[in-house]
């Protein structure tokens, strides 16, 4: 498994007691993820994390010289990693549900659906975020003390579809080279390779680079959604990405003839 994150403790982001101080503050967490398929079995072929810092009641100024998230990316290197990835993915949930303000997924019922129905090994613990958040998720205009609100991007904001249609229609410009069915195409393609036995390593920039802007957008749609952020229309998700994470996926973020291509 490949780890991509600018966090100095990626397994407690919004907290641990190993930190000699506790710094106090409001945020948001947004998750996506990539599903391909190999031998009718679902495989992860990446995850998002992201972590954005909002007021606790105002609405912020979000511009792309200026912003500013935590991220944590992780993508396989074989088949037969699915497992790995979602024991992460649930430390992150478990947090997120008790010391984010929100948690957003685009469509978040699919995935969650797809995560609860993943077969488990003989003696593998369960996964107490994923179960937590995905019983929370069918009713979320219900308010449980001490639990981040949760926000469907496509369903809570619409309209309803791919995450880049909902960007484009909420003055955010989606990657071009991701936008529609892009997305899933290029996901499904290095896992065909995982299961021909081939290396996905020419796929990595853009897998990360897909999956990581997935979970920027719905946490600035989650954001504008809640009233916590706005921003002058278009706000080109490339510039977001170059600004703060472009080191992911140099071949893809990095570079004059990355950005010609946006």
């Amino acid at each position: 498994m490949q780890e991509m994150t600018n966090l100095s403790w990626p397994e407690t982001p919004l907290g641990s007691v190993t930190r000699p101080i506790q710094k106090q503050g409001t945020w948001l967490t947004a998750l996506s993820l990539l599903w391909g398929e190999a031998d009718d079995e679902p495989v992860l072929m990446g995850a998002a994390a992201v972590f954005m810092k909002i007021h606790r009641t105002q609405s912020l100024p979000v511009s792309a010289p200026l912003i500013h998230f935590g991220y944590r990316v992780l993508l396989p290197d074989s088949l037969g990693q699915t497992a790995e990835i979602v024991r992460h993915l649930d430390v992150a949930l478990v947090q997120s549900r008790r010391k984010a303000q929100f948690v957003a997924w685009h469509n978040g019922a699919d995935d969650l659906h797809v995560l609860t129905q993943l077969p488990r090994a003989e003696g593998e613990p369960r996964h107490p975020g994923v179960s937590a958040v995905a019983a929370g998720w069918r009713n979320r205009t219900a308010r449980e003390k001490g639990v981040a609100r949760y926000v469907d991007t496509s369903h809570d904001l619409g309209p309803v579809g791919l995450v880049s249609d909902t960007a484009a229609a909420h003055g955010l410009e989606p990657l071009k080279r991701f936008a529609g069915p892009q997305q899933q195409e290029s996901a499904q393609q290095a896992c065909d390779a995982l299961a021909a036995g081939r290396s996905a390593g020419d796929s990595r920039d853009a897998l990360a680079a897909s999956v990581l802007s997935s979970a920027v957008i719905t946490a600035l749609l989650c954001g504008k959604h809640s009233g916590r952020l706005h921003w002058d229309e278009p706000l080109r998700l490339f510039d977001v990405l170059f600004a703060a994470a472009w080191q992911i996926a140099p071949s893809v973020l990095g570079g004059v003839a990355s950005a010609r291509t946006e």
